[in-house]
């Protein structure tokens, strides 16, 4: 080995010795890195979360809603309709009438329902006496008071 040689290892050994740890500066940006990373990684969940919560109250009001559609399709009150077409002639017909189900109240509307939401109440529930049954729910954000937060479903007997 050559005198360069042997002074560019010293060198080398004495920078090696004084590299003993990380400083705390190191490990403090270490630190906000890690805490920055599951702070986004929580954030995420609590979206996904509430994401579930929001599909399984929406599957819960389209169930409930088809079930209630589907017996008044079954039990309809039958009623003998008349028109005039274009002779002036009477026309009678038989046509569906659903205003034993129809109500405004929310109470007895959910009843009829029976819906179970998840972290959120109905805010309105119509049925109609033409079979029309509309339901509106909201609230289940994560700040309770957003009004923007309200969703509906809305499904009709019909006259078929």
């Amino acid at each position: 080995m050559s005198q360069l040689e042997i002074k560019k290892s010293k060198h080398n050994l004495y920078n090696y010795k004084l590299q003993q740890g990380t400083t705390i500066v190191e490990a403090v940006i270490a630190i906000f890195v890690l805490s920055f990373g599951v702070l986004v990684l929580m954030l995420a969940q609590i979206t996904a979360v509430n994401t579930s919560i929001n599909a399984a109250n929406q599957g819960e009001v389209t169930r409930a809603v088809q079930n209630l559609v589907e017996e008044m399709r079954s039990q309809p009150k039958l009623v003998i309709n008349e028109k005039l077409d274009a002779n002036s002639t009477k026309i009678q017909f038989i046509g569906k009438d659903y205003s034993e189900y129809a109500t405004t109240d929310i109470n007895t509307c959910s009843a009829r329902l029976n819906v179970h939401l998840i972290n959120t109440t109905l805010n309105s529930c119509v049925i109609n006496a033409n079979g029309n049954v509309r339901v509106s729910w909201g609230g289940q954000s994560l700040g309770n008071n957003d009004t923007t937060d309200e969703f509906s479903y809305s499904l009709t007997a019909g006259q078929s």
